[in-house]
Protein backbone atom coordinates (compact mmCIF):
# COMPACT_ATOMS: atom_id res chain seq x y z
CA UNK A 1 0.00 0.00 0.00
CA UNK A 2 2.56 2.47 0.64
CA UNK A 3 4.39 1.53 -2.47
CA UNK A 4 1.41 2.43 -4.39
CA UNK A 5 1.35 5.70 -2.56
CA UNK A 6 4.99 6.58 -3.40
CA UNK A 7 4.52 5.48 -7.11
CA UNK A 8 1.29 7.74 -7.57
CA UNK A 9 3.10 10.82 -5.38
CA UNK A 10 5.70 10.34 -8.05
CA UNK A 11 3.70 10.12 -10.86
CA UNK A 12 2.00 13.65 -9.64
CA UNK A 13 5.38 15.15 -9.23
CA UNK A 14 6.55 14.13 -12.63
CA UNK A 15 3.13 15.23 -13.91
CA UNK A 16 3.32 18.47 -12.19
CA UNK A 17 7.00 19.22 -13.26
CA UNK A 18 5.68 18.71 -17.14
CA UNK A 19 3.12 21.15 -16.42
CA UNK A 20 5.06 23.94 -15.01
CA UNK A 21 7.68 23.67 -18.33
CA UNK A 22 4.57 23.65 -20.76
CA UNK A 23 3.52 27.26 -18.85
CA UNK A 24 6.83 28.69 -18.47
CA UNK A 25 7.31 27.88 -22.62
CA UNK A 26 3.79 29.17 -23.21
CA UNK A 27 4.82 32.59 -21.48
CA UNK A 28 7.81 32.67 -23.46
CA UNK A 29 6.06 32.20 -26.30
CA UNK A 30 3.31 34.91 -25.37
CA UNK A 31 6.15 37.80 -23.97
CA UNK A 32 7.77 37.15 -28.06
CA UNK A 33 4.41 37.87 -29.45
CA UNK A 34 6.32 40.42 -31.67
CA UNK A 35 8.57 38.09 -32.82
CA UNK A 36 5.38 35.51 -33.88
CA UNK A 37 3.52 38.15 -35.48
CA UNK A 38 6.74 39.18 -37.44
CA UNK A 39 7.04 35.36 -38.50
CA UNK A 40 2.94 35.30 -39.66
CA UNK A 41 2.99 38.50 -41.40
CA UNK A 42 6.47 38.90 -42.91
CA UNK A 43 8.06 35.78 -42.85
CA UNK A 44 10.77 33.79 -41.29
CA UNK A 45 12.31 34.19 -44.71
CA UNK A 46 12.33 37.82 -44.98
CA UNK A 47 14.33 38.42 -41.83
CA UNK A 48 17.61 39.13 -43.87
CA UNK A 49 15.39 41.90 -46.12
CA UNK A 50 13.60 43.04 -42.88
CA UNK A 51 16.66 42.81 -40.73
CA UNK A 52 15.86 46.21 -38.54
CA UNK A 53 12.25 45.44 -38.27
CA UNK A 54 13.18 41.75 -37.17
CA UNK A 55 15.80 42.79 -34.14
CA UNK A 56 13.07 45.49 -33.02
CA UNK A 57 10.86 42.64 -32.84
CA UNK A 58 13.39 40.06 -31.38
CA UNK A 59 14.47 42.99 -28.64
CA UNK A 60 11.68 41.62 -26.03
CA UNK A 61 13.29 38.06 -26.58
CA UNK A 62 15.86 39.00 -23.93
CA UNK A 63 13.33 39.95 -20.63
CA UNK A 64 11.84 36.68 -22.13
CA UNK A 65 14.50 34.60 -22.12
CA UNK A 66 15.69 35.85 -18.74
CA UNK A 67 12.22 34.44 -17.29
CA UNK A 68 12.58 31.25 -18.81
CA UNK A 69 16.59 31.13 -17.48
CA UNK A 70 15.52 32.43 -14.07
CA UNK A 71 12.40 29.81 -14.04
CA UNK A 72 14.68 26.65 -14.51
CA UNK A 73 17.71 27.89 -12.11
CA UNK A 74 14.73 27.59 -9.95
CA UNK A 75 13.59 24.58 -10.84
CA UNK A 76 17.56 22.78 -10.45
CA UNK A 77 17.89 24.50 -6.83
CA UNK A 78 14.62 22.95 -5.77
CA UNK A 79 13.15 26.28 -4.82
CA UNK A 80 10.36 26.92 -8.06
CA UNK A 81 7.30 28.27 -6.55
CA UNK A 82 4.12 28.19 -9.29
CA UNK A 83 5.39 28.92 -12.78
CA UNK A 84 3.81 32.05 -13.52
CA UNK A 85 4.74 33.99 -10.48
CA UNK A 86 8.55 32.46 -11.00
CA UNK A 87 8.53 33.30 -14.70
CA UNK A 88 7.09 37.04 -13.87
CA UNK A 89 9.81 37.09 -11.71
CA UNK A 90 12.47 36.89 -13.85
CA UNK A 91 10.89 38.84 -16.45
CA UNK A 92 10.18 41.91 -14.85
CA UNK A 93 12.61 42.40 -11.97
CA UNK A 94 15.09 44.85 -13.32
CA UNK A 95 12.71 44.69 -16.49
CA UNK A 96 14.27 47.98 -18.31
CA UNK A 97 18.32 46.93 -17.79
CA UNK A 98 17.60 43.45 -19.52
CA UNK A 99 15.55 45.15 -22.37
CA UNK A 100 18.64 47.81 -22.98
CA UNK A 101 21.13 44.64 -23.07
CA UNK A 102 18.74 43.03 -25.82
CA UNK A 103 18.75 46.57 -27.33
CA UNK A 104 22.48 47.01 -27.36
CA UNK A 105 22.90 43.55 -28.49
CA UNK A 106 20.68 43.83 -31.59
CA UNK A 107 22.26 47.08 -32.38
CA UNK A 108 25.54 45.06 -32.80
CA UNK A 109 23.46 42.26 -34.63
CA UNK A 110 22.93 45.16 -37.10
CA UNK A 111 25.87 46.74 -37.24
CA UNK A 112 28.00 44.03 -37.72
CA UNK A 113 25.48 42.49 -40.25
CA UNK A 114 25.43 45.32 -42.15
CA UNK A 115 29.09 45.54 -42.69
CA UNK A 116 29.72 42.28 -43.72
CA UNK A 117 26.94 42.35 -46.76
CA UNK A 118 28.55 46.22 -47.25
CA UNK A 119 32.66 44.21 -47.55
CA UNK A 120 31.47 41.24 -49.28
CA UNK A 121 28.78 43.19 -52.05
CA UNK A 122 29.39 46.73 -51.75
CA UNK A 123 32.76 47.60 -51.22
CA UNK A 124 34.55 43.70 -51.33
CA UNK A 125 37.54 43.49 -48.83
CA UNK A 126 37.82 39.98 -47.71
CA UNK A 127 39.53 40.41 -43.99
CA UNK A 128 37.85 43.17 -43.26
CA UNK A 129 34.17 40.86 -43.84
CA UNK A 130 35.66 37.81 -42.39
CA UNK A 131 36.22 40.41 -38.78
CA UNK A 132 32.61 41.76 -39.11
CA UNK A 133 31.66 38.29 -39.49
CA UNK A 134 33.74 36.67 -36.58
CA UNK A 135 31.74 39.72 -34.64
CA UNK A 136 28.51 39.15 -35.94
CA UNK A 137 28.72 34.92 -35.01
CA UNK A 138 30.61 36.24 -31.44
CA UNK A 139 27.49 38.28 -30.79
CA UNK A 140 25.13 35.59 -31.46
CA UNK A 141 26.65 32.67 -29.40
CA UNK A 142 27.10 35.06 -26.14
CA UNK A 143 23.34 35.45 -26.33
CA UNK A 144 23.12 32.63 -23.35
CA UNK A 145 25.87 34.31 -21.54
CA UNK A 146 24.06 37.63 -21.34
CA UNK A 147 20.91 36.66 -20.45
CA UNK A 148 22.06 34.23 -18.07
CA UNK A 149 23.91 36.99 -16.09
CA UNK A 150 21.13 39.32 -16.43
CA UNK A 151 18.42 36.77 -15.23
CA UNK A 152 20.71 35.94 -12.02
CA UNK A 153 22.96 39.01 -10.82
CA UNK A 154 22.69 42.83 -9.95
CA UNK A 155 25.21 44.04 -12.43
CA UNK A 156 25.07 46.74 -15.01
CA UNK A 157 24.36 46.82 -19.00
CA UNK A 158 28.41 47.49 -19.78
CA UNK A 159 29.32 44.65 -16.70
CA UNK A 160 26.84 41.91 -18.08
CA UNK A 161 28.40 42.35 -21.53
CA UNK A 162 31.59 42.47 -21.13
CA UNK A 163 30.86 39.26 -18.66
CA UNK A 164 29.48 37.43 -21.26
CA UNK A 165 32.17 38.26 -23.91
CA UNK A 166 34.79 37.19 -21.13
CA UNK A 167 32.79 33.93 -21.04
CA UNK A 168 31.74 33.34 -24.34
CA UNK A 169 36.25 33.14 -25.36
CA UNK A 170 37.48 31.39 -22.12
CA UNK A 171 34.62 28.79 -22.09
CA UNK A 172 34.81 27.13 -25.22
CA UNK A 173 33.25 24.37 -23.96
CA UNK A 174 30.34 25.55 -22.91
CA UNK A 175 29.48 28.10 -25.92
CA UNK A 176 29.58 24.97 -27.75
CA UNK A 177 27.43 22.85 -25.67
CA UNK A 178 25.23 25.86 -26.21
CA UNK A 179 25.52 26.04 -30.16
CA UNK A 180 25.10 22.46 -30.35
CA UNK A 181 21.69 22.56 -27.96
CA UNK A 182 20.42 25.26 -29.97
CA UNK A 183 20.97 22.77 -33.38
CA UNK A 184 19.53 20.04 -31.64
CA UNK A 185 15.95 22.35 -30.29
CA UNK A 186 16.05 23.36 -34.18
CA UNK A 187 16.52 19.83 -35.46
CA UNK A 188 13.61 18.55 -33.69
CA UNK A 189 11.37 21.75 -34.55
CA UNK A 190 12.25 20.00 -38.20
CA UNK A 191 11.18 16.53 -37.24
CA UNK A 192 8.13 17.34 -35.42
CA UNK A 193 7.84 20.48 -34.80
CA UNK A 194 3.83 19.98 -33.61
CA UNK A 195 5.08 18.92 -30.33
CA UNK A 196 8.26 20.07 -29.53
CA UNK A 197 7.22 23.51 -29.91
CA UNK A 198 5.39 23.19 -26.52
CA UNK A 199 8.84 22.89 -24.63
CA UNK A 200 11.19 24.15 -26.80
CA UNK A 201 12.51 27.21 -24.64
CA UNK A 202 11.79 25.09 -21.47
CA UNK A 203 13.92 22.45 -22.72
CA UNK A 204 16.55 24.79 -23.89
CA UNK A 205 17.11 27.07 -20.66
CA UNK A 206 17.03 23.89 -18.46
CA UNK A 207 20.20 21.90 -20.48
CA UNK A 208 21.74 26.07 -20.82
CA UNK A 209 20.92 26.37 -17.13
CA UNK A 210 22.35 23.16 -15.88
CA UNK A 211 25.85 23.50 -18.08
CA UNK A 212 26.30 26.90 -16.33
CA UNK A 213 26.09 25.73 -13.04
CA UNK A 214 30.04 25.63 -12.14
CA UNK A 215 30.40 29.00 -13.72
CA UNK A 216 27.52 30.23 -11.47
CA UNK A 217 28.60 28.48 -8.58
CA UNK A 218 32.38 29.85 -9.33
CA UNK A 219 30.99 33.37 -10.06
CA UNK A 220 29.09 33.28 -6.65
CA UNK A 221 32.35 32.23 -4.38
CA UNK A 222 34.41 35.07 -6.35
CA UNK A 223 31.98 37.80 -5.18
CA UNK A 224 31.32 36.62 -1.73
Amino acid sequence: MLGEILNIEKILNACDRILYFLKINFFFLISNLPVLLFFLFVGISQVRTYLPLFLVCAVFAGPALCGVFFSMNRVLHHTDTAAWKDYRTGYTDCWGRKLAVAAVQAAAILVFWTNVEFFAVQMPVLPLMIVFLVLFVGTILMTPNLYLLASRYEMGVRDIVKGAVVLTITRPVNTLGNTAMLAVILMLLEIKAGTFILFIASIYGFVVVFMHQKIQRAMEESRS
